[in-house]
Order: structure tokens, then sequence, then C-alpha cells
């Protein structure tokens, strides 16, 4: 009896965290989400109710105008078009410049591992600076080219020892055995490595991705004209014109005493903004979310 007992006792302590730790959970979850949710529901929402303050959970004054002022700004297909090119392209670049690299440094016979280790370490910690970053893309030829948003992304430290890492982890009798077969190490990277890096693989293409699609400062620096505009960088000149054009609330108020439409305001573009750049790189997520954790994992730095 007394077994029993401690047994019910037990599990109704057990029962007791365990809705105690599905709370914490989601209190954590819902302080995560809201900051986004909340952005959403002010993008829908009109611009001067907005100002009011009060908008929390759901739009007080359901409008689409925030967004079709975005979406019908000049150069908008032509900036998509080349973000849209430059994070696949650049993305898929990325992921195989940085899985033959970190396959190489797996190699313990290759004869300058240690030294490119010790390169791509320091890389990470010290930089050139901006200027002469800008001199090496410019005596490349780079200025004003679309291979300026492939070429510097090409490498990244980071990434480059997490899938060393991860390739250093991968059984060395697959290799051994297809050197037996006659296999030299091109055919092994491609028929043995990569199809077992495919959780690595998955999260280099959503790093890469991400870095690719965020990116506007090189259009700023290197492209002139709108032949290499980017959506990022669209984005941010509408969100600058925004700000500079109603500067506080009085100013708010002023136009509307004068009887002037109240088209948008700074916070309401810049929610608008933010749906509009953040949306399509969310809709990459589900399709590698299945190998993300595994490959950050299995690839993390081990001490």
């Amino acid at each position: 009896m007394t077994k029993i007992t401690s047994s019910i006792k037990v599990s109704r302590r057990d029962r007791a965290f365990d809705i105690f730790l599905y709370m914490i959970l989601t209190l954590l979850a819902l302080l995560t989400l809201y900051p986004f949710w909340n952005v959403f529901v002010l993008a829908l929402n009109e611009p001067l109710d907005t100002l009011r303050g009060g908008v929390y959970f759901w739009p007080r004054a359901f409008t689409l105008n925030n967004l079709k002022q975005i979406l019908q700004m000049s150069n908008l297909l032509k900036a998509f078009t080349n973000s849209i090119l430059r994070t696949v392209i650049g993305a898929a670049v990325s992921v195989i410049y940085i899985t033959m690299f970190s396959y190489t440094l797996s190699r313990r016979k290759f004869v300058l591992r240690g030294l490119l280790q010790k390169m791509v370490v320091v890389s990470m910690y010290v930089s050139g600076g901006l200027i002469p970053y800008y001199f090496v893309i410019r005596g490349l030829g780079l200025i004003n080219h679309f291979l300026v948003y492939i070429i510097p992304f090409m490498l990244n430290a980071f990434y480059v020892l997490i899938t060393r890492t991860f390739i250093d982890e991968l059984p060395d009798s697959l290799v051994e055995s297809a050197q037996i077969d006659g296999a030299n190490d091109f055919i092994i990277y491609l028929r043995v490595i990569l199809p077992l890096s495919l959780p690595i693989i998955a999260t280099l293409i959503l790093f890469t991705a991400v870095d690719q699609w965020n990116s506007w400062y090189d259009t700023y620096i290197y492209t002139k004209g709108t032949d290499l505009t980017t959506l990022q960088y669209e984005l941010v000149k509408v969100l600058s014109k925004s700000t500079s054009s109603i500067k506080n609330y009085r100013d708010v108020q002023s136009k509307l005493t004068n009887d002037a439409a109240i088209t948008s305001t700074p916070q309401s573009i810049r929610m608008a903004i933010t749906v509009v750049a953040t949306v399509p790189i969310l809709c990459v997520y589900p399709f590698v979310q299945r190998y993300f954790i595994q490959g950050m994992t299995l690839g993390a730095v081990k001490g």
C-alpha cells in the first residue's frame, strides 16, 4: 500500500512538473512569436489608426494600402528578380565551394591543411576594412557587375568550420572503400561525401540564402543605376524617404487639419517593409528545417 501511494505521489509530482514546464515553454513561445505577429498586424492596420496606439493582437482598421504602396514602387520587379537570382545562384555556389573546401581540409594527408585552417580561423577575427575591400573588388573588375553578389559570398569561415567538423565525423572506412574501388578525390566528394552531408548542406543553404537575401549594403557601394538593384536596397530607400517625409505626430496632425490625406506613416511603411522582406525567406525554412537542427548539432565544433 505504501509503494502504491508513493508511486501516485511521484506521478502527481511528475504531472505537476510537466504542466509547469509546458506553461514556461508556452510563455517563451508567445514572447518569441508576438513581435513578429505585431509587425504583421501593424502592416495590415490603417496608418493613422496605428498612430493612436493600442493595436496589439489584431488590426483595428484593416487595410492593404501599406503593402500595396510597397508593391507598387518602381523597379520592384527588377529588384525582386535580382534578389531571387543572387539568392539562388549565390547559395548554390557557396554550398559547392564551402563543401569542396571543407572536404579538402578534412583530408589528413593534405599538405597545406594546417596552414589553411589557421588562415580560416584568423579571417574570423581579422579584417582588412572597407576601403581595402573596395579596392580588391574594383581590382577584380566586379564594380557594377552581377558577380559582386556571388564571389565575395563564396567562402565563410564559420560555415567552413562547421562543415569540416561534420565531414570529419563521417567514417573513414567509406572513403577507404571508395579508394580501393579506384575512385579519385572528386568522385569520393561527389558520390560519397555529398549524399552523406545533406543535413549540413541544408543548414548551409538556409544560412547563405538568408545572407544573400538580406544583403543591401553591397548594392549601395558596388553598383550604380537600377539594373543590379535588389529588393532589400529598394526597401531601404523607401524606408528612408518615408521617415523623412513625416517626422513626428504633429506633422500628421497639421496635415489632417489641412484636409490632407494620410496614406502612410514611417511606422506603417516600416512594418510593411518588414513583412515584404521577411515572408519570402521564411517560405524556404519549412523545406530545410528537417535537416537544420541535425546539421547544426552534428556539425558543431566539439571541445
